[in-house]
């Protein structure tokens, strides 16, 4: 593809090497991730192995669909879904932000022990919370 064009494609585009070097991108993918020059520091360490099979992919013609979580130019992660089609040795990456999470197949295990835990102080709060409320009505009486 002429580099020319893929800067105008109106989703975040890469075109990478089999090691996640990237050799080009679209302008729009400025918009959701900081610049860098390797797909890898962009990547959740967790989502680290489904990058490794998509890009051992590279000898395949057939689309390669994994769900990532990214980091985005504000620093925080995102959750998108990621295509790769290989031809000639470059990888097509094409990366849609997935913006609400009941559109998560699972929710990934780190997720789940943090709100496990932020629930658990919740509960633990509001139980001080009902305790002091009755010792303050307690004394108004």
């Amino acid at each position: 593809m002429d580099t020319g064009i893929a800067k105008w494609i109106p989703i975040p585009y890469f075109q990478i090497n089999k090691e996640g070097t990237i050799l080009n991108s679209s302008n729009r993918t400025h918009s959701y991730f900081y610049p860098t020059s390797n797909i890898w520091h962009i990547v959740h360490k967790e989502d680290r192995n489904k990058v490794i099979l998509m890009l051992s992919q590279s000898t395949n013609s057939q689309p390669v669909t994994e769900y990532l979580v990214l980091q985005t130019s504000n620093k925080l992660f995102g959750n998108f879904k990621c295509t790769i089609q290989w031809k000639d040795g470059i990888g097509h990456l094409v990366c849609t932000e997935r913006k609400s999470v009941a559109d998560l197949d699972i929710t990934p295990f780190p997720i789940q022990t943090s709100l496990a835990n932020t629930k658990k102080r919740l509960e633990g709060s509001e139980k001080s919370l009902t305790t002091a409320a009755k010792i303050i009505s307690l004394r108004r009486h």
